[in-house]
């Protein structure tokens, strides 16, 4: 059976911070939890390439292609998470001396996916559904994942009246990733100022805060 959470001997090694941020390393532990079921739609590849063409460096972009296993990706239709983790680590290594480290290249990375992500079925109706209303937009995020993503499970949970947790589990993306999507959908829907704070439980766990 496929494992969705670390072994206990994995876990330390990463929360004992053996495994480095960003390293090889952590994309092959990743890689290690995605199974041939794991997929999600194919804009989040084409938002991902689109910000390495702006680079405009020819052999990062090849580099790039061929992390990802292509370079022309449908909107609807599935591929594998484990291609896009490989794409996210390969495109994040470039980006990390325009945008001061992995981490921020990451999120980076995941917030400009969002508009890809609008322009969308799936991201049209959460729009729908949202209304304008801020705490719409997020109650709406778990039903938005499910028909983006086949790979963990998404939730909302409120600790405030303005302040909410995005819970993914099962999810081998990386946290900084999710945190810069998050960001990224409120920013180009101008429903609200939000801060988005991104927290990772385990290497297939994350937690995300939003509040505005």
């Amino acid at each position: 059976m496929r494992r969705t959470r670390l072994d206990p001997e994995i876990k330390g090694q990463y929360f004992g911070r053996a495994m480095e941020k960003g390293s090889q390393q952590e994309l092959e532990q990743r890689l290690a939890l995605c199974g041939p079921e794991d997929t999600l739609r194919g804009f989040f590849f084409t938002g991902a390439l689109e910000v390495v063409r702006e680079l405009d460096d020819s052999v990062v972009l090849e580099r790039c292609i061929e992390a990802a296993g292509g370079e022309r990706f449908m909107t609807f239709f599935s591929y594998p998470v484990g291609a896009l983790n490989r794409l996210l680590y390969t495109a994040a290594w470039a980006l990390s001396g325009k945008h001061d480290g992995f981490a921020a290249a990451m999120r980076h990375l995941g917030q400009r996916v969002a508009p890809s992500y609008l322009e969308s079925g799936a991201g049209r109706v959460l729009l729908m559904l949202a209304g304008g209303e801020p705490r719409r937009m997020l109650n709406g995020f778990p039903s938005a994942y499910r028909t983006s993503v086949r790979h963990g499970d998404c939730s909302v949970h409120w600790i405030g009246p303005s302040t909410g947790i995005v819970s993914i589990k099962g999810s081998t993306l990386p946290m900084e990733y999710f945190e810069g999507a998050v960001r990224g959908i409120f920013e180009a829907t101008k429903v609200a100022s939000v801060k988005a704070v991104g927290r990772q439980l385990s290497l297939s766990d994350t937690e995300i805060e939003v509040s505005w």
